[in-house]
């Protein structure tokens, strides 16, 4: 029984430290609004669905369904009232994960095609009111912490210059020191140096290079190649 009882704590505490859908609510808002467009004094998101998948690897993944209302005021004293314009993420997968600093880091599509843009009736006056539209904002003040990061175990891709997926240049860790090539044959070992946020690989086709920067979801292999775990 006390093992049963030390599992089921062991479990609970584990899914304490994934991230609720208010999370991601709170750290994608907050992301699009650094993004508001020019010209523009408004940014509202307005979720309709946020639905949480099992953990991959390093990331929680979700899909959203939102709204994103964007109202530009345009210049009242030259008769241009500016104008309103609604984005929408329809079941939008976005990627959560602890960051460096104990916030949670985001990835996804941030940009918008085939928004619908309305010109404003009168200065001040929007052309599609908030009042309007369906959904909910995201609950005010701090997410919650990240857990702190570790070096995700597992399969690992590497990109060129553009995002390019590079063959040939794949590698699993594995959580004994070891890594694996690309065929998932035994290739030889790394070192993980948190202090100085380096992973140093001995052996097999990567033996003598060391990647630096390095986080629980990506690293520099240099100043053209970075790796991140593959999904």
């Amino acid at each position: 029984m006390r093992i049963l009882a030390l599992l089921a704590t062991t479990i609970l505490a584990c899914h304490a430290q994934a991230p609720t859908p208010d999370v991601l609510k709170q750290v994608l808002t907050k992301r699009l609004l650094t993004l508001r467009p020019e010209g523009y004094s408004e940014r509202q998101v307005l979720f309709q669905s946020v639905t949480p998948a099992p953990k991959k690897g390093a990331f929680y993944p979700f899909t959203v369904t939102a709204l994103i209302r964007d109202y530009g005021p345009g210049y009242p004293a030259n008769k241009f009232y500016g104008e309103t314009c609604i984005g929408k993420m329809d079941n939008w997968v976005f990627n959560l994960s602890p960051g460096a600093s104990g916030e949670w880091a985001i990835d996804g599509r941030m940009t918008f095609t085939g928004a619908t843009c309305t010109k404003n009736p009168s200065a001040g006056v929007s052309s599609v009111p908030l009042s309007t539209l369906s959904g909910t904002s995201a609950p005010t003040g701090t997410p919650t912490a990240a857990p702190a990061a570790e070096l995700h175990v597992g399969e690992w891709a590497s990109y060129g210059t553009g995002g390019r997926l590079m063959a040939g240049m794949g590698f699993v860790l594995q959580p004994n020191g070891a890594y694996l090539d690309g065929d998932k044959k035994p290739a030889g070992r790394y070192t993980n140096n948190k202090a100085a946020a380096t992973i140093t690989f001995q052996g097999g086709f990567l033996d003598g290079q060391t990647g630096r920067n390095l986080k629980a979801n990506n690293f520099q292999l240099s100043n053209t190649v970075s790796c991140e775990p593959w999904r």
